[in-house]
């Protein structure tokens, strides 16, 4: 008899455990886009429950505070960011470098423009919060030179790219980019612009070429 109603039981489990991962989620789509209009210090756990929808024990269940939920949106969002970067290829049926590189910056504009609420966090709320976000951010920023810096190096070794030195010329790089993420993707709020319209294609393409002509070695 105890085996018979096995299936009915597991079933309930895995009914419970779907509605549950729903809710999770629910709670952190809303606290994406709250935390993203409001900022975080003006959010409070009032804020995010009722457009939640749900009771604050329900919150506490899923998340022992507002700093460890803002947490998990950041650390999903770098995670997802740094899977958008490869590093350049030379051996092999590749592509050429520039061609890569392009695709690298098209790969993270589209997950930057596609998450706006996560990006305005990332470059407006995140900063300045506490040591532990500061490393986080620091961490993240220090592998993206990385990778630009290698890329740099390499092609300094193929003759591509005039002598120069990787680390300065890849910081200045990164802020290129940094600064055309808040321009473009992310501009004053009620300022509809021309450039938010920018297809990502272009975009990716104007800073690949800004990038090579400003790095490439002349003749």
């Amino acid at each position: 008899m105890a085996a018979s109603h096995a299936p009915a039981r597991d079933g309930r489990i895995l009914r419970a455990e779907r509605i549950r991962a729903e809710r999770r989620k629910q709670v952190l789509d809303c606290a994406r886009r709250v935390f993203a209009e409001r900022g975080y210090h003006e959010t409070s756990i009032d804020d995010l429950i009722r457009d939640a929808a749900i009771a604050r024990g329900t919150f506490y269940l899923y998340f022992p505070s507002k700093r460890a939920l803002f947490e998990e949106l950041l650390d999903t969002f770098l995670v997802e960011l740094r899977s958008a970067i490869r590093p350049i290829e030379v051996d092999g049926p590749v592509p050429p470098p520039v061609v890569q590189l392009q695709e690298n910056v098209l790969r993270l504009l589209a997950s930057l423009e596609d998450h706006r609420h996560m990006t305005r966090i990332l470059l407006r709320e995140a900063a300045g919060l506490d040591d532990e976000f500061d490393r986080k951010l620091r961490d993240f920023y220090d592998q993206l030179h990385g990778l630009i810096k290698g890329g740099l190096e390499l092609g300094i070794s193929m003759g591509l790219i005039r002598p120069c030195d990787p680390d300065i010329v890849g910081r200045c790089v990164l802020g290129s980019i940094r600064e055309v993420v808040a321009s473009v993707i992310l501009p004053p709020q009620g300022d509809a612009g021309r450039l938010p319209t920018t297809p990502r294609d272009v975009l990716a393409r104007e800073i690949v070429s800004y990038l090579v002509w400003g790095t490439f070695r002349p003749g």
